[in-house]
């Protein structure tokens, strides 16, 4: 497949690239509860943030296991010598400069060289952006179930004070259970909230 794709190993990068941080916009945006057309730090405009900004703040965010943030890192690197490095031009070039190819394979596990190192490195690179892919896969939709569960949360609990004095009204034998029932339940949500606050967690995470 890659042989009937033309293009340069710079052209490769920085294409599997953009797509990437498209990726990350979107979830970014979900995580912070913003809209990326809207916003000038995940838009089009000069004044966005570059990938790296994004992508170190997605693992700031704690989305990413041990081992997603070490292909994360490399994945960014890689891209980061393409973009930035004129001498680079070549995934040979680039690897000798990061000195990780090795542990790609290792992480990856191949253990078999091909006839070209160069296609060989490329391969590999496309295998890892197919793996960054997947992880923002599953973060997006860890992000979404975990945006629903939350949204239908706090619809219960509106519903709750909502509807409390009503309930008590046609079924006042079963005021105290409500009551010790709502305690419970602040109990919860303020232990939570102090969590949060002592680990300077955003509190809509």
């Amino acid at each position: 497949m890659l042989d009937k794709i033309n293009h340069t190993p710079r052209g490769l990068v920085i294409e599997l690239s953009v797509k990437t941080e498209e990726a990350v916009n979107l979830i970014l945006s979900k995580l912070l509860g913003i809209k990326p057309e809207e916003s000038r730090s995940f838009g089009n405009s000069s004044q966005a943030l570059s990938f790296n900004a994004k992508a170190n703040l997605l693992l700031d965010l704690n989305q990413l296991d041990k081992l997603q943030r070490e292909k994360f890192q490399i994945f960014m690197e890689i891209r980061n010598k393409f973009a930035h490095l004129n001498s680079v031009d070549t995934f040979e070039k680039c690897f000798a400069l990061m000195g990780n190819y090795q542990r790609l394979k290792k992480i990856f596990e191949v253990d078999e060289d091909g006839e070209s190192i160069e296609k060989d490195m490329e391969l590999m690179f496309c295998i890892l952006s197919i793996d960054i892919t997947s992880i923002i896969g599953t973060i997006r939709e860890n992000v979404t179930k975990n945006m629903a569960v939350k949204y239908t949360q706090r619809k219960f609990f509106e519903a709750i004070k909502e509807n409390r004095e009503e309930y008590k009204k046609h079924n006042p034998l079963d005021v105290n259970a409500i009551d010790n029932f709502i305690k419970f339940i602040k109990n919860i949500l303020t232990e939570e909230i102090d969590r949060k606050i002592k680990n300077n967690t955003p509190p809509h995470i």
